[in-house]
């Protein structure tokens, strides 16, 4: 937990925070400004006026642009030095401004060479735009590490202690995993049958009885967890039920010890009851409290003990394999310098 993959695409922001004011967000302990201007081109780019290295967060939006709140230098999207006061000619000033996409309500951005950034695919999160799905997210800020929040998304066994009002089942510890790695993605599927379902099951389905409960939970490099769960009535059943749900995470660093956490919560069934989206959206995010309480106290524990390490259990093989494929990367980014950062100095 000590390198950050940089050559990846992370979430830096939800779309609607972007408003009238610049934001201010720090990834991989970088200071970042992100605005978004008149034509809604999204910029991003490092927190620092090249003038006296006054943070841009705290100045306003121009056109499309970003005017420091100190001395009124104004930066476009790519960084470039458009505008100080009374200058008739800029020479080259600017500061470092970083790739960015705006897709499925969030933005999008890139820490790594920026040369490879057009090379490399988004996660996929597509269901967020497709009809048969629809659902709602938000953002939480955990204090630990991203890596921490991912392993706590392999093995799901966490639910039945962790989640008892809502995720848990008793079988969840029981029924043996199966993992394995697809090129840059690691896969954990569990299918528990003839189970009661969850509270949150129960309560979002209907089910009053026994169900077959798949889980499958897809790990791809930055540090994003797609979670695909489906429901179905267990045979024997006097009801006859079935569900989907989708649930996408995309983690990004903040600094070792601290990560932005962007998730979604989608259903492929009732796709016109507001209630429910918002009941489920509710239930998820205190699902989420509960385990940022855990992950806190695991990542305390962990600065405190620095000498310690983890002993494995048999649900841990996604999150070995995990770490594996991000050691495999870091080893790949390291053969390559990083891209400098900073400001041109004005002259």
């Amino acid at each position: 937990m000590s390198q950050y993959l940089k050559n990846h695409w992370y979430v830096v922001a939800q779309k609607n925070e972007l408003k009238d004011q610049p934001l201010a967000r720090m990834v991989m302990e970088k200071p970042l400004v992100i605005f978004k201007g008149k034509s809604n081109k999204v910029g991003v780019l490092d927190d620092l006026c090249a003038h006296r290295l006054t943070p841009l967060s705290l100045g306003e939006i121009v056109g499309d642009s970003i005017q420091c709140g100190y001395h009124g230098w104004t930066f476009d999207c790519e960084g470039k030095c458009v505008s100080i006061p009374n200058v008739k000619k800029i020479n080259n000033i600017s500061v470092f401004s970083y790739p960015v996409i705006e897709k499925w309500g969030w933005i999008f951005i890139w820490m790594g060479k920026p040369e490879l950034a057009s090379q490399t695919p988004l996660p996929d999160f597509h269901v967020i735009d497709e009809e048969k799905w629809v659902g709602s997210g938000s953002m939480l800020n955990v204090s630990a590490n991203c890596d921490l929040i991912r392993d706590n998304l392999l093995d799901l066994t966490h639910a039945k202690y962790t989640h008892k009002q809502t995720l848990a089942t008793d079988e969840v510890d029981e029924v043996p995993i199966i993992a394995k790695k697809i090129g840059n993605m690691v896969s954990v599927k569990r299918v528990m049958k003839n189970i009661k379902p969850s509270p949150f099951f129960a309560k979002s389905v209907g089910y009053k009885e026994n169900i077959i409960h798949r889980q499958t939970t897809e790990y791809t490099p930055g540090c994003n967890i797609v979670i695909r769960l489906r429901g179905n009535s267990a045979p024997g059943a006097s009801e006859n039920k079935k569900n989907g749900f989708r649930v996408l995470n995309a983690m990004t660093p903040e600094t070792k010890t601290s990560t932005h956490y962007f998730w979604w919560l989608g259903r492929d069934y009732d796709q016109n009851n507001s209630e429910l989206t918002q009941w489920m959206k509710d239930a998820n995010a205190r699902t989420f409290l509960e385990d940022k309480v855990v992950l806190e106290a695991q990542q305390q524990n962990m600065i405190l003990n620095p000498n310690k390490n983890p002993i494995p259990s048999p649900m841990d093989k996604g999150i070995a394999l995990a770490e594996k494929l991000n050691i495999e990367l870091l080893e790949r980014e390291t053969l390559t310098p990083s891209p400098k950062r900073g400001v041109n100095n004005a002259r």
